[in-house]
């Protein structure tokens, strides 16, 4: 009996010690600070945050120099360096400006939409006329340069860059590189659908330019002499930027002179003129077109006579350059008209209409097309 008695107290404790064991430890929390937060750990690296914005990712450009540019990969937001920029962008990405190089006039917004008339002017980014202040409170994610290379482009868009902390970079164009340059622009400024269009219309016309000018013998070439100013006596030199559409339709440029640089002009006088007598002169808009005839001292000039002169279209730009920009590739087919309108037989109505309606993104009227032409087209 005692022993079952035992027997039955060691039972009981053993179920006592049982049900103690079967209870989940209690929990104590450890404060944050206590964990070390660099134990190892096998999970594979959590994957980086993505960005707020495509703004905030970044590619790697070389420019035509060779400076390599950090950008945006996604820019919405563009500053000229000046005239000849402006232009060109305005035609790939009006919207994407933020600002213009130069000021334009209530006549050039006639071929241009009106809105952006609203946008700041910075200046040049190369002259004493630059604004930073503007250009600073615009906030143009890149400066774009375009045009000729010249031997200190690569310092001055450093100095651009390190003058305004805006990456800048330079795209070189001119008539035989226009097209290669917007289709680096349309990939810099995300628009290469409409960069494509512009760059198929300039191989287009320059090919054409090619070929019919080929077909044109030396002998039948016509000289012409190209002059601006209030003398009329100012003269684009040949091979130069202003003047190369001369040379692109086939003609020859009288004004061949060794004391300008590219892009220049020439000043000249009336007997030597006289000695080249061209068979057609071209004003620039603003020079002496109006009066020519009546001018005693032009009265030598055979071209004159024949009333085988001319003013250059000029809306929104000149159309062969001031600045030399892509308003040269409408004043190829409109000079090769003019002079050999056989050879370049172009309705110059409707080639100013599909022109306006793809570069400046206007509808031009016929009345606007008349105005235009209505000092350069053949005389009856």
């Amino acid at each position: 009996m005692k022993k079952t008695k035992i027997l039955l107290l060691l039972l009981a404790v053993l179920l006592v010690l049982s049900a103690g064991c079967s209870k989940e430890s209690p929990k104590v929390d450890v404060p944050e600070s206590d964990v070390s937060k660099e134990q190892p750990s096998l999970e594979e690296p959590d994957t980086p945050e993505e960005p707020d914005s495509a703004e905030d990712t970044t590619v790697k450009f070389t420019d035509s120099v060779g400076r390599e540019v950090e950008l945006p990969a996604d820019i919405e937001r563009i500053a000229p360096s000046g005239p000849l920029a402006q232009v060109v962008l305005y035609t790939l990405c009006p919207d994407k400006l933020v600002g213009l190089a130069s000021d334009l006039s209530d006549t050039q917004f006639e071929y241009m939409d009106p809105k952006y008339k609203s946008l700041p002017v910075f200046g040049n980014f190369y002259a004493d006329t630059l604004n930073l202040e503007a250009v600073m409170t615009a906030k143009p994610q890149v400066i774009i340069d375009i045009g000729e290379a010249k031997a200190s482009v690569n310092e001055d868009m450093q100095g651009v860059q390190d003058k305004t902390g805006i990456p800048s970079i330079f795209i070189h164009m001119e008539l035989d590189t226009m097209a290669e340059a917007y289709r680096t622009l349309g990939k810099v400024t995300g628009e290469e659908e409409q960069a494509e269009k512009l760059a198929k219309y300039v191989e287009a016309t320059l090919a054409e330019a090619k070929e019919k000018s080929a077909s044109i013998p030396d002998e039948k070439r016509i000289k012409v002499y190209y002059g601006q100013g209030d003398a009329g006596l100012t003269g684009l030199v040949k091979g130069t930027v202003h003047a190369d559409v001369i040379d692109a339709v086939g003609a020859v440029n009288v004004t061949d002179s060794q004391e300008s640089v590219r892009g220049g002009a020439a000043e000249i006088s009336m007997e030597q003129l006289m000695l080249w007598q061209p068979d057609v002169v071209l004003f620039a808009p603003g020079s002496i077109y109006s009066d020519v005839d009546s001018r005693v001292e032009w009265q030598g000039i055979k071209a004159v006579q024949n009333k085988k002169y001319y003013e250059i279209p000029d809306g929104p730009y000149n159309w062969m350059g001031r600045p030399p920009s892509v308003n040269r590739i409408l004043g190829i087919k409109w000079l090769g008209n003019l002079l050999y309108p056989d050879i370049y037989d172009y309705d110059m109505v409707n080639e100013a209409k599909d022109f306006y309606n793809l570069f400046y993104h206007c509808d031009i009227t016929d009345a606007q097309i008349n105005k235009l032409l209505e000092r350069s087209t053949l005389r009856d």
